[in-house]
């Protein structure tokens, strides 16, 4: 009897040892500002164990092995990373008076008054640091105070879930509610500056959604640089043979093909292709043009971010002017 009970005692100690350490590792991505690229630089990936999850189109997390290891190294780097010389790092997370469940968390590179076209940048970071809570919103105020922009769109976010909720019971609250954005210098010259950009946001449930990608903006032209930007007309399909062909390099890629095929060939709800072909919006890095592909977009949740980079001369032939004067390509 003594021998069974010691048996179930140490059958007891190693689930909960389990579950705690599967908390730990879940939590690690989101515990605070600093979490970007934290988990991204040996990302995890989980994939589909069987193709009738991927003919489905769904990818649930209990449908995903997370034992597999990929050989895959994300572009990104931790946030504790300092910023580029010329910019200095804001960060303030602030909780609403009228419930300390929900927070707004920012982290900002702001450029130096010494930067070139200073006002251009920091006039684009607001206008994003403003759409991470409403598209529908503009700030009038002092672009130059970080604070007063903080306060802005921290009261805004408090003004939007105070309203949404619309009592003052806490009971009907989630447990926790927030929105984090963080914005990381990774590359700055005489023409463009590139931003590691991460969103999270959270509004109960078993997990909030999140996404992140590089970003650049030319502060020249004073504009974000999209795919219009730098590509030539009826050069999609080519730059998306180039992109399969990063892709095809991740170990564990033919298991969510079908998946990242869907997402760039766009197809309706009966599986058929609309024509239409859609590619992320890259972002421009020292080696290359990364194109990053969200949770859910081609695998499951559990998988995280994918990240691949097309090298500059690999995509020359199919580059506008404007782009081969940005990235100083004759």
């Amino acid at each position: 009897m003594n021998k069974m009970k010691l048996l179930v005692g140490l059958l007891i100690i190693m689930l909960l040892g389990g579950v705690w350490g599967v908390g730990e590792r879940n939590r690690t991505l989101f515990a605070d500002a600093d979490s970007l690229g934290t988990d991204t630089d040996s990302v995890i990936l989980s994939f589909p164990n069987n193709d009738s999850v991927l003919d489905n189109e769904e990818c649930l997390e209990e449908d995903c092995d997370t034992t597999l290891f990929a050989e895959y190294v994300s572009p990104f780097i931790p946030a504790t990373n300092k910023p580029l010389k010329s910019f200095y790092r804001y960060k303030k997370e602030r909780h609403a008076d009228f419930s300390s469940r929900f927070h707004y968390d920012l982290s900002v590179d702001f450029p130096k008054s010494s930067v070139k076209n200073n006002h251009a940048i920091r006039t684009w970071l607001v206008e994003k640091v403003v759409r991470s809570v409403s598209d529908d919103m503009t700030y009038n105020g002092n672009i130059y105070s970080d604070q007063q922009i903080e306060k802005y769109v921290t009261n805004l976010y408090f003004a939007i879930k105070k309203e949404e909720y619309a009592t003052d019971d806490t009971t009907y609250y989630p447990i926790e509610a927030f929105i984090e954005l963080n914005l990381q210098t990774r590359v700055n010259n005489n023409k463009f500056v590139t931003y590691q950009e991460f969103t999270h946001e959270y509004d109960g449930g078993v997990h909030g959604y999140y996404t992140e990608r590089l970003v650049s903006f030319d502060y020249i032209h004073k504009q974000e640089i999209d795919i219009e930007y730098l590509f030539i007309d009826n050069s999609i399909d080519s730059i998306v043979n180039l992109l399969i062909d990063e892709a095809k390099k991740t170990p564990h890629y033919w298991e969510w093909r079908p998946n990242i095929r869907r997402y760039v060939f766009v197809t309706d709800e009966q599986n058929n292709p609309t024509g239409e072909i859609r590619l992320p919006q890259p972002g421009l890095a020292e080696d290359g043009m990364v194109f990053s592909f969200q949770p859910y977009e081609i695998s499951c949740f559990a998988a995280g971010t994918f990240h691949f980079t097309i090298p500059y001369n690999r995509l020359r032939p199919y580059l506008t002017d404007k782009s081969k004067w940005c990235l100083n390509m004759k």
